[in-house]
C-alpha cells in the first residue's frame, strides 16, 4: 500500500516513517498527539495538519486521507 501511494502522489506529499524510540521521532509524536501506535499523521504543504489519529489503518482510509492531502 505505501508503495503504491509513494508511486501514485510522491510529486504531491512526502511520506515520512516516524522512529518513536528516538529522540526526534518522539517529539514529533508529542507535537502532533499520537501516544500509542500505530499512529497515522497528515500534513498538508502548507505545514497544517490535517488529520492525527491512531490505528490500525485500512488501505481505503489512508488513500482518501492521502488524496485530500494531495489536493484531489
Amino acid at each position: 500500500m505505501w508503495a503504491d501511494l509513494q508511486t501514485r502522489y510522491g510529486d504531491r506529499v512526502e511520506f515520512v516513517q516516524v522512529d518513536r524510540d528516538s529522540k526526534e521521532g518522539r517529539k514529533f509524536a508529542e507535537d502532533h498527539g499520537i501516544h500509542y501506535q500505530p499512529g497515522f499523521v497528515v500534513v498538508d504543504t502548507s505545514g497544517k495538519t490535517t488529520y492525527a489519529g491512531l490505528g490500525p489503518f485500512d488501505a481505503r482510509g489512508v488513500t482518501d486521507l492521502v488524496r485530500k492531502a494531495a489536493g484531489e
